[in-house]
């Protein structure tokens, strides 16, 4: 049991994990996918969604993995009562056919897309010197340090909208921690949006 695990345990309390983005991940060094947090804490309440990994963003479907606990099953239960009934009926059926071999394929090869697509980021923000202290590791965000401009994130996001036309979003959406020297990029766009966007934001940088 780890570590983690028995402190839950101790205080009897309930872990929830949002894995929307698991499967998005770099994988190990042996090649094989990262694992759920199921495979360390088989009592976690896992969370997961169509929207990042097969592409479904707006269609509102995911699922929850629960630990057979009556328990949790009611309070759930109890929960999604309130919110919906059930998703429509096209949207089940296209959230089958993601599992299809095809499918898979593609989401995969999206997957591969955008590593080529974070390499540029990365290496882009490098040149222009703003730092990325932890490289992303998946999904499609790099959140890098602005602090040697001079600027608080939310001026130095609304400036490089009005100046050089490049959407950012300021540390202040993400938490405290930060908030005031750190702006996300997003890396979901095309491999030539993102080069000349970086070539905005180099541009906007240096004539600060």
């Amino acid at each position: 049991m780890c570590a983690s695990l028995r402190r839950r345990v101790a205080r009897g309390a309930w872990r929830i994990v949002d894995e929307t983005y698991l499967d998005l991940d770099d994988r190990e060094p042996d090649g094989t996918e990262v694992k759920s947090v199921l495979a360390c804490d088989p009592g976690a309440i896992v969370c997961n969604s169509f929207s990042k990994f097969f592409g479904m963003t707006g269609w509102r479907l995911g699922w929850a993995i629960l630990p057979d606990d009556s328990t949790v099953l009611e309070a759930v239960d109890d929960l999604a009562t309130n919110y919906y009934l059930c998703a429509h009926t096209p949207t089940q059926h296209a959230a089958l056919a993601c599992f299809t071999p095809e499918s898979l394929a593609e989401c995969e090869a999206r997957r591969q897309e955008l590593l080529a697509r974070r390499r540029i980021v990365i290496d882009g923000l490098q040149r222009i010197g703003l730092p990325v202290e932890v490289e992303p590791n998946g999904a499609f965000y790099a959140y890098f340090n602005i602090s040697r401009t001079g600027l608080d994130a939310w001026t130095f996001c609304e400036r490089a909208l009005n100046e050089a036309h490049v959407a950012l979003t300021p540390g202040r959406d993400f938490g405290a921690a930060t908030a005031d020297t750190h702006v996300r990029l997003s890396y979901a766009a095309s491999r030539e949006a993102l080069s000349e966007g970086l070539e905005r934001l180099g541009r906007f940088v240096e004539s600060l």
